[in-house]
């Protein structure tokens, strides 16, 4: 971390420098594969700073403010990855998601391959592998729809001893929202600003048997458990990502939850979090 404060104070005017640079609207030509806005830049000393701020009602272990760096710690042609605070984990939702894989991208596209958490409280040993999810398409229309996934894949509760087999059924989408010559984001005047967001519904169901007789009851009913809006800017890269997480377990699962005295699982939460670039460097 030491190194990266370093950087920050050496490069400190040019970073004010880039931060105040302004792009007109017509050199936002999104069907123009030669155009010179890079939504993604991919350098390896590139990087981000962003303050992250996390609240929740009903988990205060959840209430917190910190800060994570992104940075290029690999770049191949037009893939890289991204690590976070020399390897630790990152505290902001979108971080977290772009260093789990490995993104790649085109002159109008940004694609997210890699394992994407489940943001409920179950303990899960398998995470979904996501392919080629897209984040960013610039040819998009307002309010299309950019991926969409959806997939379930098998696992098992330990409950008091008692063995549940559940299948988890999921869909993830990434729909563009909106693009802005210019938006005022964080305090400051951004152009050529990408707004998108990502949203992901989960179900979960279980089967009990009893004398015999298999039963399949509800866990998680069809709820969106992760939503994300994020902003990329022109020759930035991810200015602010608003992000909703959590979820509300079923009336039939805390009952047997109950039956079987099990007392230390969460049965519902919801956590809001914002992260906001403050510093970076591009190249």
């Amino acid at each position: 971390m030491s190194d990266l404060k370093s950087i920050l104070f050496l490069f400190a005017l040019s970073v004010i420098s880039c931060s105040n640079e302004t792009y007109e609207e017509e050199d936002m030509d999104i069907s123009n594969p030669d155009s010179p806005v890079n939504y993604v830049p991919n350098t390896l000393s590139d990087y981000w700073v962003y303050d992250v701020e996390r609240s929740s009602v009903d988990t205060p272990e959840m209430n917190f403010a910190g800060s994570d760096s992104l940075y290029i710690v690999t770049s191949i042609g037009n893939s890289f990855t991204y690590e976070v605070n020399n390897g630790l984990t990152a505290l902001g939702t979108m971080n977290t998601l772009l260093i789990n894989g490995s993104l790649s991208k085109t002159t109008t596209t940004l694609n997210f391959t890699g394992s994407l958490d489940l943001p409920i409280d179950l303990p899960i040993t398998e995470m979904p592998t996501i392919d080629a999810l897209k984040l960013i398409d610039l040819e998009a229309s307002n309010g299309e729809i950019l991926s969409s996934v959806s997939n379930s894949f098998s696992e098992t509760l330990d409950i008091q001893g008692t063995i549940l087999p559940i299948e988890i059924s999921y869909d993830l989408a990434t729909t563009k929202e909106n693009f802005y010559p210019t938006n005022i984001l964080n305090g400051m005047t951004y152009s050529n600003v990408y707004e998108a967001t990502l949203k992901l519904n989960i179900a979960v169901t279980g089967t009990i048997t009893v004398f015999g007789t298999s039963q399949t009851i509800n866990i998680i009913q069809p709820q969106d458990v992760l939503s994300i809006r994020y902003f990329y800017g022109g020759d930035i890269g991810l200015l602010r990502a608003e992000s909703t997480q959590g979820f509300e377990l079923s009336s039939e699962i805390i009952s047997l939850i109950q039956q079987l005295g099990e007392t230390d699982m969460t049965v519902s939460s919801n956590t809001v979090g914002v992260e906001e670039l403050t510093d970076y460097l591009v190249n």
